[in-house]
């Protein structure tokens, strides 16, 4: 995308932003940049400046009117956005000038940029995302127990700490909050920075939003030991459905491999004696779901979290995510952690398109796979009425991205870190273009280069500065990877297993290791799996198989 700079009309300003026009040598890493890793210098010849295209119009007393290219619930719209002095957004029109406020906020205008609402990331565990991504080779799993405790014969995976390091947990949020997540339901995390919609302890997490927060919980069956059971419900501790359901939304995970064992977790939490399944639930991974599965978390107004590349990565599988779609259910997007997953929301969204467009038919448009990330996730989450929208009364959480071309819905899923020109939560700009930071908020913040961009970060973390996320990053992980390159040990997004090892072919357009000719589904991936014996799953057994039958359950039609 075009790298863009500021027309600002106000000497000195870039110099007292920390600002610089000046030229990087070849191969040499921008001053300041601080990836911490390989990856993170910018491409030589960039200059320092600020690259957002935004001009500041008028310098206000109260709010922030943002012009730009808007992504509202209708599609992309030129118009203006204002911003209450609460961090509310109260107009989203064409115009905002006859609105109540207008003429006392700061009215910028950016001409080559989208506005988009913050990400939302449905699913992650925070607290163990400093430790790099497992290198497991073509090794894949059936059941997440196998890499966890080394089921089945199988070979455990190196156990991953935990951390409760401010220093540590501030880094991993703003490594997020630096791609455009606003909002997370992550394993602890720290006060300030990105919103925490699973905060147990301390509600203050929520940072601003009303209501209950989500019950994350990781092992729902109390199946800690490993144990994998193909039939039954006589796992250890099943969690009650008081305890699940007595902070709203019930977030559990349910159904993360291939195997009976995996299937079996779905079908006894949608049983009448457990009683999981609600439309208060948001089922995280349900990679080991058939039609049948699908039909009983459509019928039970549930959701699903998505998270492609961890998925890949363990079992060379996911989520049935066409069948998904057609049952109704709502999809959201998650980067589940570090170790098998995306380092953040942007990486996540590329593995989401990418296997969009390969392997399930391009059954999703650009819209919807955003929505993933943003509206749709902030209502599986209970948090719907509140952020993950640009409409009026909706919290201003937002991004603004830099454009070049059309600009739309694929600017957001092409975006790269140097994109990310403003990060709003609550109407308070916690990173971005130096310039613009500092004209929203009124202060420069603390000045951060990326990708040869003079960006600013104003970390809202007490006791903790950047330099101490800075210094953080570079011993676990990089807060950013500039366009192109690809971040350190990043788990793959490429489908594999001994079955499929080559990947898409001429015969093969699925790349799921079953021949076009004798395909099911050939255009959508749906390989045989353990759960589902030696053929492709087609359970009303019409011929065609579940992945492209829009009515799985119904032999008489498809």
């Amino acid at each position: 995308m075009k790298r863009i700079a500021l027309a600002w009309g106000m000497v000195g300003l870039l110099a007292a932003c920390g600002g610089s026009s000046k030229g990087t040598a070849a191969g040499a890493p921008p001053e300041g940049d601080d990836g911490g890793a390989e990856g993170s210098t910018a491409p030589p010849g960039t200059s320092l400046a600020d690259t957002a295209e935004c001009g500041l119009v008028s310098k206000g007393t109260s709010g922030v009117a943002l012009k730009a290219t808007l992504l509202v619930p209708t599609g992309p719209m030129e118009g203006e956005l204002l911003i209450d002095s609460t961090g509310k957004i109260t107009c989203v029109a064409a115009s905002c000038a006859s609105s109540a406020g207008y003429s006392a906020a700061t009215q910028i205008t950016c001409t080559s940029a989208v506005v988009s609402p913050g990400f939302v990331n449905a699913h992650d565990h925070t607290s163990y995302d400093f430790t790099p991504p497992y290198n497991h080779g073509t090794t894949r799993y059936a059941h997440r127990n196998e890499w966890r405790t080394g089921a089945d014969g199988m070979m455990a995976l190196p156990s991953s700490p935990s951390t409760t390091d401010p220093k540590i947990l501030a880094s991993i949020e703003l490594r997020f909050l630096m791609s455009g997540v606003t909002s997370v339901v992550g394993s602890s995390g720290s006060p300030g920075l990105v919103r925490n919609l699973a905060a147990y302890s301390d509600p203050s997490w929520l940072e601003g939003l009303s209501g209950k927060t989500v019950y994350f919980d990781t092992f729902p069956l109390g199946d800690q030991n490993g144990m994998i059971l193909a039939s039954g419900c006589a796992y250890p501790a099943i969690v009650s459905k008081g305890t699940a359901f007595q902070d709203g939304v019930f977030a559990p995970h349910f159904a993360e491999g291939i195997n009976p064992g995996a299937e079996n977790e779905i079908e006894c939490a949608g049983s009448a004696s457990v009683g999981l399944l609600t439309s208060n639930t948001a089922v995280l991974h349900a990679v080991g779901t058939n039609a049948k599965d699908v039909a009983a978390i459509a019928a039970a107004g549930a959701k699903v979290v998505w998270a492609p590349r961890s998925n890949i990565s363990l079992y060379g599988n996911t989520m049935p995510i066409t069948e998904m779609k057609y049952a109704g259910v709502p999809i959201s997007l998650g980067t589940d952690w570090l170790p098998s997953g995306s380092m953040n929301m942007l990486r996540e969204l590329a593995c989401a398109d990418e296997m969009n467009s390969k392997y399930f038919g391009g059954a999703f448009d650009d819209a919807s796979l955003v929505a993933m990330a943003t509206s749709t996730s902030a209502t599986a989450m209970g948090f719907g009425d509140q952020i993950g929208t640009l409409a009026v009364g909706m919290q201003a959480d937002l991004v603004v991205f830099a454009a070049s071309g059309q600009k739309g819905w694929r600017t957001v899923i092409e975006a790269a870190s140097e994109d990310v020109a403003l990060v709003l939560r609550g109407g308070k700009a916690l990173y971005g273009d130096s310039l613009v930071v500092q004209a929203v908020n009124g202060s420069a913040c603390e000045a951060m280069s990326v990708c040869g961009s003079n960006k600013a970060v104003c970390l809202d973390v007490p006791g903790v500065t950047l330099s101490d996320v800075q210094g953080a990053a570079s011993t676990t992980y990089p807060l950013f990877f500039c366009r192109g390159q690809t971040p350190t040990g990043e788990p793959t997004c490429t489908p594999y297993r001994d079955t499929y090892p080559n990947g898409s072919s001429a015969t093969d357009q699925d790349g799921d290791g079953v021949v076009d000719a004798k395909d099911d589904c050939p255009a959508v991936f749906n390989p045989p799996r353990a759960m589902d014996g030696t053929a492709q799953s087609d359970v009303d057994g019409d011929g065609f198989g579940d992945a492209c039958d829009a009515k799985p359950l119904d032999p008489t039609a498809h």
